[in-house]
């Protein structure tokens, strides 16, 4: 009887050790008569074919993928050497495409992250499609010798570089736990130009690192971001970027808010930042608030941040006052008074101070109040 007991056990330790993860994918290429349908993954650098596809008279298909570990992969569809569809996999996943054999406009349905994946994709491939278009017209102009078309042209692409980053960096900090958000890290508008090649974005692939690293902690692309983020935080172009940036950005400040989490300046990217020091003993302060009150409800969500720094000894009774005042950004503080490490960094000389930071991270102001800087944060805005 222990015998059998003891053999049931086995078994069962071997089925729960040897678990298959599968997701399940419908499909239908419209217009697809013939040819080959060839599903792939990515293996973190180049894509690997899994399995040519089989599909009927009317293009549809269905295929049950094994995959390789309880973790999210990318997957591609091809029909005939032409990328038809993107897609995120997750086990037990049961994914609908519907596509034509140019992979026109792919519908991906079936679970929330391959439709984000899906949606991105097309969007990348829109930009990159307008982004060569321009390069084309660029290099015309530069050949015919029309140097005012060519430095048009040369506004425009970046332009859209800009408005591309802006837009990676929003899905990015609006879908935190996005399998997507690793796509766009490592995304290349052309050869040698990826959305995010500043140093600086290094706190970027920190979050999302983080954040994915809670869901899937074994997931093999989690190695290569924390391998990015360590080769940024050592470079020698970071360190200088640091050096430089009282001259060409804005040092940064990390301190702790009223619930004791560190909050850094350059957690706004892209955003045009209100920099304000005061001191609660500052009787002039509570009016000045009042005023940031305003333009906070009028330009908030038009892309303003405001981040204010406390140079109070007391924490408990700056605490208090940001509570009472109803204080709606970010303020911190590290209740080291006129020792604070901000005041020299910014050499304060007294308060109340602030600083206008544009979108590009370039200080731009230094001490403006009442209608010159409502009227000066929406020229930035």
């Amino acid at each position: 009887m222990k015998k059998v007991i003891l053999a049931a056990l086995l078994t069962l330790v071997v089925f729960s050790c040897s678990k298959n993860y599968n997701a399940k994918i419908y499909g239908k290429i419209e217009g697809a008569t013939s040819g080959t349908v060839v599903l792939k993954i990515l293996e973190v650098s180049a894509q690997k074919s899994i399995d040519s596809l089989k599909f009927n008279s009317k293009g549809e298909f269905s295929y049950s993928v094994q995959l390789e570990e309880d973790s999210p992969n990318f997957y591609y569809l091809y029909y005939n050497n032409n990328k038809v569809a993107s897609m995120v996999l997750l086990p037990g996943d049961n994914i609908k495409i519907i596509t034509d054999t140019l992979g026109t406009n792919p519908v991906v349905s079936g679970s929330q992250e391959a439709e984000i994946f899906s949606e991105l994709d097309k969007s990348l491939q829109s930009t990159k499609h307008n982004f060569d278009s321009l390069v084309e017209l660029m290099q015309e102009a530069q050949e015919q010798g029309e140097t005012e078309k060519e430095t048009s042209l040369n506004y425009s692409l970046g332009k859209l570089y800009v408005k591309q980053k802006q837009a990676a960096i929003k899905q990015i900090y609006s879908n935190p736990n996005s399998i997507a958000n690793v796509m766009l890290l490592y995304y290349k508008l052309a050869d040698g130009l990826p959305l995010f090649a500043d140093p600086m974005d290094v706190h970027i692939f920190n979050r999302v690192h983080d954040s994915l690293k809670v869901l899937y902690p074994n997931w093999v692309y989690l190695q290569r971001l924390k391998e990015e983020v360590n080769y940024r935080e050592k470079s020698n172009l970071l360190s200088s970027k640091i050096n430089e940036a009282s001259v060409t950005g804005f040092p940064d400040i990390s301190l702790p808010d009223i619930k004791a989490v560190t909050r850094s300046l350059s957690d706004f990217p892209s955003k045009v930042i209100l920099l304000s020091f005061w001191t609660i003993t500052e009787t002039s302060q509570k009016m000045i608030n009042l005023d940031y009150k305003d333009l906070y409800e009028k330009y908030n969500s038009k892309g303003l941040e405001i981040y204010q720094v406390s140079l109070d000894s007391d924490k408990t009774a700056w605490a208090t006052a940001v509570s009472e005042q109803e204080l709606p950004w970010t303020s911190v503080c590290d209740g080291l008074g006129t020792e604070s490490k901000p005041i020299t960094t910014y050499n304060i000389t007294q308060l109340p101070a602030n600083f206008i930071i544009d979108r590009n991270g370039e200080i731009v102001a230094k001490d403006v109040y009442d209608n010159e800087l409502e009227k000066l944060i929406r020229s930035l805005l």
